[in-house]
């Protein structure tokens, strides 16, 4: 018994060696992009100019400088983001189970609430008859809400794809009502960014940066698993430990990437510059 005691208690500190390892290096990367050279706000336009349209008319500002995401994506990667955080709370990413009809429904109109909005935007982009005025906030609102059924999605997909036993008894959102919760945190979240506090700027900006990176983290972490034939054979957290690395990689190099093509075809095409 003892023994047993021992080989389980070596095993769980190898489990939080490597999970500390792993998070260890995205702190490290992260830490070196905030104190390497030049402001955070041209830092994080940079880095995430592959991934939004960054028109400064669709965007929030704190203080002087504009946020690097607009509006609409900065709505969609904070409900990402808070959703993916309470599901790890609730421990949920086991759970494989197919929602209920009821939060499909709801998450369904969550995302054609963002289109309906989107659509109208562009009718007013071309100079056509729109049914009502965009606005910035409409935007925010309307983006976490489609980001809270992004981060669903990701929950549901990741605990179907890497778990070889997953809970096929509990799915990531058993009730409709339990989304008031990652949704009041991502309002909450994404009301700061309406104070118009300079000193917040900093953090937000960088924020949006983490909150985009672990969405596409999470993608790899999937996508991965499955084209390498690792899916469905995690035990233990610490089973996802090499995957988890090898995926952050892949998400850093592949926001990188889309940034340095948007970057050329700006350069090559002479495109004009949003406004």
């Amino acid at each position: 018994m003892t023994r047993l005691i021992q080989e389980s208690y070596s095993s769980t500190r190898s489990v939080d060696r490597r999970l500390l390892f792993v998070g260890s290096v995205a702190a490290i990367a992260i830490a070196i992009f905030v104190i390497a050279p030049g402001d955070v706000a041209s830092k994080t336009h940079l880095a995430l100019h592959g991934l939004c349209a960054q028109r400064p008319s669709h965007s929030l500002q704190i203080g002087t400088s504009t946020l690097p995401m607009d509006a609409r994506m900065t709505g969609i990667y904070v409900g990402a983001m808070a959703t993916v955080i309470w599901l790890i709370a609730a421990r949920r990413l086991r759970s494989a189970r197919v929602p209920s009809l009821p939060v499909l429904t709801v998450l369904a109109v969550f995302v054609l609430a963002l289109t309906v909005d989107g659509f109208n935007g562009l009718l007013v982009d071309l100079r056509f008859r729109a049914p009502y005025e965009p606005s910035n906030l409409l935007r925010l609102a309307t983006g976490v809400l489609a980001g809270t059924s992004l981060g669903v999605a990701l929950g549901h997909l990741f605990a179907n794809s890497i778990w070889a036993r997953g809970d096929r008894g509990r799915a990531v959102v058993a009730r409709p009502v339990e989304l008031v919760l990652p949704i009041g945190a991502s309002v909450a979240i994404a009301a700061l960014a309406l104070l118009d506090l300079p000193l917040l700027y900093a953090p937000f900006a960088v924020g949006l940066l983490i909150a985009a990176l672990s969405v596409f983290w999470v993608l790899a972490i999937i996508v991965l698993a499955l084209v390498t034939n690792r899916g469905w054979s995690c035990r233990t957290w610490g089973d996802l430990a090499p995957l988890a690395l090898s995926s952050f990689v892949a998400a850093s190099a592949i926001i990188s990437a889309l940034a340095l093509v948007r970057f050329a075809a700006e350069l090559l095409l002479n495109l004009p510059r949003l406004t």
